[in-house]
């Protein structure tokens, strides 16, 4: 995840205390899919050095301003990223911010605040750190009620502009300004690079009680990687219930967990990687098939949902007319019911699309589940009708021989 460019508008970081544009800076660095926050408030604390009520005070700010939101179960998730997969090519409207590192530097944190937004409105917001993608400013746009800064006059507008020429490359007019560049000692300082997936990953084995602390990170990146393809396939919630599901069965299966534990638990150095044999790689496909695995317990878990719901639904519609009082009781039941039974008739349909677009590349996986697959209900039917058609043009070649 990335940050967005939208964080770093001078406009939305008038009021900004540094604790407060720290916190945000964090914040995109440490989400993970979907947005989410994979930290505490305390550990949040912790990486800024202030306390953990300090941070809560913060983040109920930046809920005002719809910079971050929680869910209904109460877990936090920042609105200003932006999803890149690794190793894809990234179009126009998907440019991000990088977090240089000179944004939390002592030098840069000491200048005027007009200073620190200006530097971040171009940096951050126009990315003139890009090769030839310079802007032009008027210094009247600068000041004002509807001004970039908040500065009143012409003559602080140009004080701030002599003070962003130790960061930025810029040409200063009698009426307007050009930003060239960074300046490149400070782009020498490097980036804070995205913490997420791994923080991510971290935390949803140690949900499923696996021993963290002697973990490859590279091995963690591989997880991660699967995760990442399902996610930019699918949805936060889809890609979250089948990563789950497949660590359960990872920990409820001894074999399973056994031969997971030997590909997870090395010391980076220990992973042959060559032409001939690719050990890191064995991970993220041995966890992908465990993915795929439990994406047939999850549909098959998903049609005892829809049976119960139905049933449930029945039952009320067998004693809507009762009395007046159960009536309406039954009907808010129905009501429940019918969202429930579209939810998950969404999933199920979700799924039919993910495996017919596997089915193509592999049709073997299905023709071996043939069976479990056939007694999943109807959203599920596409898959089915091509899981018969191989079946029959398999037969037919075996009486053919």
């Amino acid at each position: 995840m990335k940050h967005h460019r939208n964080l770093f508008d001078a406009r939305s970081l008038h009021n900004d205390t540094r604790l407060l544009f720290k916190l945000k800076l964090l914040l995109g660095t440490v989400c993970a899919y979907g947005g989410e926050i994979p930290l505490t408030n305390a550990e949040l604390a912790k990486r800024m050095g202030t306390s953990s009520y300090r941070i809560s005070v913060l983040l109920q700010k930046l809920v005002c301003e719809e910079i971050v939101h929680y869910d209904v179960r109460g877990k936090l998730f920042f609105n200003q990223y932006v999803f890149i997969k690794e190793n894809e090519d990234i179009g126009k409207d998907d440019l991000y911010a990088k977090n240089f590192v000179f944004f939390n530097s002592e030098s840069f944190l000491q200048e005027d605040r007009n200073v620190q937004r200006l530097v971040l409105h171009y940096v951050g917001k126009e990315l003139v750190y890009l090769p030839g993608n310079f802007r032009w400013g008027h210094i009247h746009d600068l000041y004002g009620p509807l001004g970039l800064l908040n500065i009143r006059t012409r003559k602080e507008a140009l004080a701030v502009l002599k003070k962003a020429e130790k960061y930025l490359k810029m040409k200063i007019y009698k009426d307007n300004f050009q930003v060239l560049n960074v300046h490149q000692e400070w782009l020498d300082m490097g980036e804070v690079y995205s913490e997420g997936a791994e923080l991510w990953v971290m935390k949803q084995l140690k949900k499923h009680r696996f021993c963290c602390d002697f973990l490859s990170r590279k091995a963690v990146w591989q997880i991660a990687k699967v995760m990442e393809d399902y996610y930019a396939k699918f949805d936060y919630e889809y890609a979250t219930e089948i990563f789950d599901t497949a660590l359960f069965q990872i920990q409820k299966n001894k074999m399973r967990s056994q031969n997971f534990f030997k590909l997870i638990y090395r010391e980076d150095d220990e992973y042959i990687v060559s032409d001939e044999k690719n050990e890191l790689d064995e991970i993220s496909a041995y966890f992908r098939a465990v993915m795929e695995s439990a994406e047939l317990n999850y549909a098959v878990q998903l049609s005892f949902d829809l049976h119960e719901i139905n049933r449930k639904k029945q039952m009320a519609e067998s004693n809507l007319f009762s009395d007046d009082q159960i009536t309406q009781k039954n009907q808010e039941i129905i009501e429940e019911a019918n969202q429930q039974y579209e939810k998950v008739w969404d999933k199920l349909r979700q799924i039919n699309r993910h495996w017919l677009d596997r089915f193509r590349q592999d049709p073997e996986w299905f023709i071996k589940h043939a069976y479990q697959i056939k007694f999943l209900p109807d959203p599920i039917l596409e898959i089915k009708t091509e899981i018969e058609k191989a079946l029959s043009k398999q037969n037919r070649k075996n009486w053919a021989i």
